[in-house]
């Protein structure tokens, strides 16, 4: 969604956009006046690129960016993901002669997710070519402040800018109201469903709790949900955990909206689109304490935990459940800072900066 998102007020903005992607199930119509090409992959889902999708989509993309250029003329190239899209930038070919720039996502970056040694195996073979793409880049750019740290591990003397994603505050416009008296308090999860983002440490502090007055809602699909479902049944919590499948943008601020609190704590997060879409519904968060929550997220705000700290986030639900003021002032601080401060316009703005520097050397 925010190669989408940039992409679209980049066009408002009078740019011509093209997007090199990869073919869908659940494919998504883009704004006017943006020409999408999209190659085979062999994906795990649509949010789950998995490592044969990636190998796949840079082999497919490669003979598809050669015609491109034979066709148009284009004055930069913005890869999203070092690895595997920046691969496409150390290929033959006339686009070697176009000034490129790379977007540091999260897991395409060393030591990103120590949690994952295969990942991590991968990356330490692939830090040269990492660093030649990084190197040859004209700007690199991290989503995150903690992800900008973790790169310079790899790159200490590497120029790296922060550009964080934006939220498209329309669609996330559904009002956030006061429930009523004697209703159940209800958390809601969204989140792709592997081991990295922490669900189960969530099922615990529930399941310790014994709250019968509590309810969460499991929003995201992933190859962790059949696991998460049979811990649920373990812990007793069929009654009270829900799992809901994948949703679309438009549904899912109706499910905020009708949330009291968002909860998800991962063990790594770059951005997490998520918990800004949460903020912008204006609810409170209980999150991780690292990565780029840490940009969205204090005090004021929400609550943060140590991952895997299953009394502190037994502590935080309470808190939370204990004050509907807290969530009230919490709610409203957070739909104003992404209002103000992670609009797409302004982000699209910062980018277009960055693209006439490239322009310009």
């Amino acid at each position: 969604m925010a190669t989408y998102n940039l992409a679209k007020e980049l066009a408002a903005l009078q740019h011509d956009v093209f997007v090199l992607t990869s073919k869908s199930k659940q494919q998504e119509e883009f704004y006017q006046n943006i020409t999408i090409e999209r190659v085979p992959s062999w994906r795990k889902g649509i949010h789950d690129c998995g490592y044969r999708g990636a190998l796949t989509y840079v082999f497919g993309a490669y003979p598809k960016l050669l015609s491109l250029l034979r066709r148009n003329q284009f004055d930069v190239i913005h890869y999203f993901f070092s690895i595997p899209t920046g691969l496409l930038s150390v290929m033959p070919g006339a686009h070697q002669k176009i000034p490129y720039i790379v977007s540091l996502r999260g897991s395409d970056v060393p030591g990103y997710d120590l949690s994952n040694p295969k990942l991590e195996f991968i990356h330490q073979l692939c830090k040269p070519i990492t660093r030649h793409i990084w190197k040859r880049a004209h700007r690199v750019v991290a989503v995150t402040n903690s992800l900008n740290l973790t790169a310079h591990q790899t790159a200490p003397f590497q120029s790296i800018d922060v550009i964080p994603n934006g939220i498209d505050a329309d669609i996330f416009n559904t009002p956030y109201l006061p429930k009523k008296q004697g209703r159940s308090f209800r958390l809601i999860c969204v989140s792709r469903l592997i081991k990295r983002k922490g669900i189960e440490h969530i099922l615990q502090a529930i399941h310790e709790l014994g709250d019968e007055d509590l309810r969460l809602l499991i929003v995201g699909s992933g190859n962790y949900e059949q696991h998460l479902k049979k811990r649920c049944s373990e812990l007793g919590l069929n009654k009270t955990v829900s799992f809901y499948g994948y949703c679309n943008q438009k549904n899912l601020s109706l499910l905020f909206s009708d949330s009291d609190v968002f909860i998800l704590t991962p063990r790594s997060e770059a951005f997490g689109n998520v918990f800004a879409e949460a903020m912008v519904s204006g609810l409170p968060i209980i999150g991780s304490k690292l990565g780029g929550i840490l940009d969205l997220i204090s005090e004021k705000n929400g609550i943060l935990v140590e991952p895997e700290n299953i009394g502190q986030l037994k502590q935080a639900i309470i808190t939370m459940k204990e004050s509907s003021n807290l969530r009230r002032i919490m709610g409203e601080a957070n739909r104003n800072k992404i209002l103000t401060q992670y609009n797409w316009k302004r982000i699209a703005k910062k980018y277009i900066e960055v693209y006439k520097s490239a322009v310009g050397s």
